[in-house]
């Protein structure tokens, strides 16, 4: 008879121990097969860089393009953010000053100069949560400098974050007590990221989970125990960063230590069957930073000319050649990651890029 019969006695029926074992073995086989799809449908990238790179201007770009953007709470929240911007972007400019060796026109500009660095000092440890009115005339007066407004014109040739002039010409707007920060300020906006800030959306049938990490050196040693399962790696390097030096210890040239740090992610077995995509970003800056820095500060043996387009072409290549696995190609993307239209396009082909290497993993076309 079959794996079931009727007892004797017509009561319950008697289960043969076999097809029991056997039916166990199918409903595991199929939990299996449906932990291993639901697997298939959540598809990890990993955000990865060294510091000031645009990391989390990326993360946040993904999450304007494919979520709701920034709530009117999460806006007012970032002011505090935004004031200590501001207030960096000015104590840098001041520092400018004496960096490209220019003199104060306006006598009382220099106590002022004085006042917001001793007062930006006093702040580190503490979240400027408000823009005080004594602070916001402090800088008004600041930037009817004529020096300060020369450092500013000239931000490439001093050490100031890309977002400093930004900030600084939307003072009016920012001083203003109900102001709330645009989408372009939160874009804008830079805090150093520490420890790791995930973000997860969902498009064509996959949830994609992204993980951004700090930058920093003292941050990296956590990249990669944690992530061995990601699908693909975006590394993210900053173009303009090639004539300036690491803040960690003031000689590391940081183009020379993002291709150093290029070659340990993508030759480290973790991520031997990973995609590799390359953001090769701040293409804006750098067009004019070309014009007035060579490249040799960062490839000395570089000997095109000093141009955009055959410079880029120069610096793509040395990052891909320490790809050491020939059987992996490395998708390169040239971005301004503050440009949203423009990064769309691009976060889009990552997408495709990354369920098409996945569904061919599993044998799917």
């Amino acid at each position: 008879m079959g794996g079931v019969c009727s007892s004797l006695l017509g009561g319950a029926p008697v289960i043969d121990k076999k097809s029991l074992a056997e039916q166990e073995e199918i409903n595991r086989n199929i939990e299996k097969d449906l932990l291993v799809e639901k697997k298939k449908k959540i598809l990890k990238l990993l955000l990865l860089g060294p510091g000031d790179s645009g990391k989390s201007t990326t993360l946040k770009q993904i999450r304007i393009i494919h979520d709701q953007g920034f709530s009117d709470e999460e806006r007012r929240q970032r002011r505090f953010i935004i004031y200590m911007n501001l207030i960096q972007g000015i104590v840098d400019v001041v520092r400018g000053i004496e960096a490209l060796e220019l003199a104060y026109q306006i006598p009382i500009s220099k106590q002022y100069a004085i006042d917001i660095v001793a007062y930006h000092e006093s702040q580190r440890q503490v979240e400027t949560t408000e823009l005080s009115e004594q602070v916001a005339n402090a800088i008004a007066r600041l930037l009817q400098e004529p020096a300060i407004q020369q450092v500013i014109a000239r931000s490439t040739e001093v050490l100031m974050d890309d977002s400093s002039a930004y900030f600084l010409k939307n003072f009016d707007r920012i001083r203003n007590p109900d102001y709330l920060p645009s989408q372009d300020d939160i874009l804008k906006s830079r805090v150093p990221t520490s420890g790791v800030v995930q973000f997860s959306f969902f498009i064509k049938n996959f949830t994609f989970k992204v993980f951004d990490v700090g930058g920093q050196k003292a941050q990296r040693r956590k990249w990669v125990h944690i992530f061995d399962d990601v699908h693909a790696v975006l590394f993210i390097t900053s173009l303009s960063d090639y004539n300036q030096v690491l803040q960690e210890d003031g000689r590391t040239n940081r183009m020379k230590d993002a291709i150093d740090l290029f070659d340990q992610i993508c030759n480290i077995e973790w991520f031997s069957n990973t995609a590799m995509i390359l953001f090769l970003n701040k293409i804006d800056l750098f067009a004019e930073k070309i014009k007035l820095y060579n490249i040799t500060t960062a490839l000395k043996n570089y000997r095109g000319p000093q141009e955009y387009r055959p410079a880029l072409d120069y610096i793509t290549k040395k990052f891909k050649q320490v790809n050491k696995n020939v059987k992996r190609n490395i998708y390169t993307h040239e971005t301004c990651a503050t440009d949203t239209k423009a990064i769309q396009v691009v976060i889009d082909s990552v997408i495709d890029v990354v369920i098409q290497q996945t569904m061919s993993k599993v044998g799917i076309q």
